[in-house]
């Protein structure tokens, strides 16, 4: 793969002297998985669309985020479950994966950056019509584009206008000056640091913790907070930890980097808050992230253009923009900044579009078809470490932080199943959040091998505010990981 540097952004195809009309019923700026599923799915209803993409079609996701990410992660697991079961393990007891083999699997799976493979021709069998610039709020429902030559075009959209441009990194100030690597050179690299800073344990650093030390960097992980991933509660970060512990990643907590430099030789000198300092070879930051909102037009409608995130309600429409035209989905909007919550807000939005276009009776309650109920109950999300961390819904944290009455139900991840699938099997952690009054389910955690694919039981049992009494009815196969549904159920006393 070519460097990040290297790569080009701005392919020369669908130009704005391509644009057979000015006029659309929705424009979308921005093409990642929100700006295409609100596209696609109006198209469906009878209404014009247009994308405007100024960089690769499809944002991050396709190129540097979940699906390199996950390909380059996934050798290793592979091996090391491999090695867990006698029989196999002895064939692959020694050596570890071959990182020229896992940067070309990566590869394949990203198109070598070329968006014409797979991501235009989505957009235009959807009936779509795209367009390459930077797309500007101009006034009402008006939008221009500016092509990378300078030459521009205005745009008129009928119904509506999508703001999904998406996130990009935050990178703190001492850190600007060293040109450090983001999540977009980690994962389109095609060299190993000898030692590589990560500062940042939430999922993108501990995600690359993980595949790093597996390719054979020495690995030091920075975290400002007490436990890594801040998120969760703190048994399952625990063991995510001491697992990366055990792999020999450095974990260095509750730290701040105060000041980094480049040396002659193009290693980084890191000073931490502690008053320790060291070199390594390159530093990756994956400590937040801000929207995507700059000289995108937002200040003429009073909103601001400094990545704050787009103040939206449940329909997903720009709250202070009068007119009910001005959607914002996607990371930009800050309520669930992730790849599947993206291709749930296209659906919100363009529900939204097309009832209002129509004037069809909605309801705004919550779970109706135009309000974006998930954001706020039950979004899913899993960090592909190893441990695993699957969770929906509320955590501990957050329903105390809300100001919820709930019981706690904790247990191991250790059924026979689970066993079954590898020797020495490592006890995981299990936690629901169970309304005290109510005793329905408002979140799950799990942490453990093989986790992730038990999570869409929680997120379905969320959504439909299932209680434990109904839970105690829904038999998990045996011998399969699922049967820890079972021990929370007698952790509960069910």
């Amino acid at each position: 793969m070519p460097s990040y540097s290297s790569i080009n952004l701005h392919p020369s195809t669908h130009p704005i002297s391509s644009l057979k009309t000015h006029t659309f019923d929705v424009i979308c700026i921005g093409s990642g998985w929100a700006g295409r599923v609100t596209a696609a799915r109006v198209v469906k209803t009878g209404l014009t669309a247009l994308i405007i993409e100024q960089e690769l079609v499809g944002g991050d996701c396709p190129f540097w985020a979940c699906v390199p990410s996950k390909a380059i992660l996934r050798p290793n697991e592979a091996l090391e479950a491999a090695r867990a079961v006698t029989g196999v393990g002895e064939k692959v007891a020694e050596g570890g994966v071959v990182v020229e083999s896992v940067w070309k699997r990566r590869d394949d799976f990203t198109g070598m950056f070329d968006d014409t493979k797979l991501l235009v021709p989505m957009v235009e069998n959807s009936g779509v019509t795209l367009v390459r610039g930077k797309g500007k709020l101009v006034g009402v429902k008006k939008v221009s584009v500016v092509a990378l030559d300078g030459s521009e075009v205005e745009l008129e959209a009928r119904v509506a206008v999508a703001i999904c441009t998406g996130s990009e990194p935050a990178i703190p100030d001492p850190l600007k000056a060293v040109n450090p690597w983001t999540p977009r050179e980690a994962t389109s690299s095609s060299t190993v640091p000898e030692h590589l800073v990560i500062v940042g344990a939430g999922a993108v650093g501990t995600e690359m913790a993980t595949a790093y030390s597996s390719f054979g960097s020495k690995v030091t992980l920075i975290s400002s907070t007490k436990e890594i991933l801040p998120k969760i509660d703190e048994e399952g970060a625990k063991l995510v930890r001491e697992s990366l512990t055990s792999k020999g990643v450095n974990v260095i907590l509750a730290t701040k980097v105060t000041d980094a430099a480049r040396e002659a030789d193009n290693s980084v000198k890191v000073t931490l808050s502690n008053g320790s300092t060291f070199s390594a070879n390159e530093i990756l930051v994956a400590a937040g992230r801000r929207a995507q909102t700059a000289n995108i037009g937002l200040e003429s409608f009073g909103l601001k253009g400094d990545g704050s995130f787009l103040p939206v309600e449940e329909s997903l429409r720009v709250t202070s923009v009068p007119g009910k035209w001005l959607y914002a989905g996607g990371d930009v909007n800050g309520r669930a900044p992730l790849t599947h919550s993206s291709k749930y807000h296209g659906r919100i939005i363009s529900n939204a579009i097309s009832a209002d276009f129509n004037n069809s009776p909605t309801s705004t309650t919550e779970w109706s078809r135009v309000t974006a109920t998930a954001d706020r109950l039950a979004t899913p999300a899993v960090i592909f470490t190893d441990p695993a961390v699957a969770s929906v819904g509320l955590t501990r944290k957050a329903a105390q932080k809300a100001g919820i009455k709930f019981k706690e139900i904790n247990a191991p991840v250790a059924t026979l199943g689970a066993m079954l699938h590898a020797e020495g099997y490592a006890a995981g952690w299990a936690q629901w959040i169970v309304d005290q009054q109510s005793n329905k389910l408002l979140g799950a955690t799990f942490v453990g091998k093989e986790v992730a694919d038990l999570l869409h039981a929680s997120t379905v049992a969320v959504v439909g505010g299932m209680t434990l009494e109904q839970l105690s009815h829904a038999i998990p196969s045996f011998p399969t990981t699922s049967e820890v549904y079972l021990d929370l159920l007698d952790a509960a006393g069910l």
